[in-house]
């Protein structure tokens, strides 16, 4: 009987410890399970975003047109929208090389991924300071101004490749310029030059003369690979749900732009 007593009495710690065992079993494979049905929480896609100052579009402190969209498409927190100023040409540059994921606005160009959808209808508009008829004689015999870095995308995108023209600093210069009779006249986009002559308050400045020249229709380009076509289907698909809820056409209005209508 004693010995009987006495193998009960040793087995009572084994029992215990077997059984404290089963729990950190049971334990642990519950937060095995939990952590299975726990969504990882993933990085953000960084998307990063080259672009020159545009006046209402892309102005320095974030605010403007562009600004807007974008954030409205790459929104927090799935992306993290990151932009940096450069130079026009040199934003060309570093969308080809890969430097910046994407842009706008270009003209229909194969060296990029682009939106199914132009962003803006623009004007190309030519200013000048006397009522000459505008025509491709009076532009070829006389000299006119562009913004550097827009030599081809506006300036002789609308003009004879017989134009003669000079480069500047920024179409407030290529005004300078004129009004000093520097130069005869100066092509820039319709969304340049008409918040610059709502500035225009002085006699001089009311005789300048605005006239379209030319239009094109404007896409968001993106760099050429992958991540490219991944953020320009994303660009296309938000784009197709602003429109439908009406935020886009809001946006357009805001800023007093033309929404492009569907191709």
């Amino acid at each position: 009987m004693k010995q009987i007593v006495l193998v009960f009495l040793l087995l009572i710690p084994a029992y215990a410890l077997a059984k404290e065992a089963a729990k950190a079993a049971l334990l642990s494979q519950n937060v095995y399970t939990q952590a299975k049905q726990t969504p990882t929480q993933t990085e953000p896609t960084v998307v990063k975003w080259g672009t020159d100052v545009w006046p209402n579009y892309t102005d320095r402190d974030g605010t403007g047109f562009y600004h807007e969209l974008l954030s409205a498409i790459y929104s927090e927190p799935e992306y993290s929208l990151r932009v940096e100023y450069f130079p026009w040409q040199r934003t060309l540059k570093n969308l080809a090389t890969g430097e910046i994921d994407l842009t706008g606005s270009l003209p229909k160009s194969a060296s990029f991924y682009q939106s199914k959808w132009p962003v803006i209808n623009e004007d190309i508009n030519v200013v000048s300071l006397n009522d000459e008829a505008i025509n491709s004689g009076y532009l070829s015999s006389n000299v006119g101004a562009y913004r550097a870095g827009y030599e081809d995308d506006v300036f002789y995108a609308a003009l004879p490749k017989s134009a003669k023209g000079v480069s500047v600093e920024s179409a407030e210069q290529a005004l300078a310029l004129l009004k000093k009779g520097k130069v005869d006249y100066f092509v820039d986009l319709r969304s340049i030059i008409i918040p610059l002559m709502d500035k225009e308050q002085t006699d001089q400045g009311s005789l300048v003369k605005v006239r379209t020249i030319g239009r094109y229709k404007l896409y968001w380009s993106f760099v050429y690979n992958e991540q490219g076509k991944r953020l320009k289907r994303h660009f296309d698909d938000q784009i197709e749900i602003l429109r439908s809820n009406g935020v886009l056409q809001s946006m357009y209005e805001k800023y007093n732009l033309e929404l492009p209508v569907k191709e």
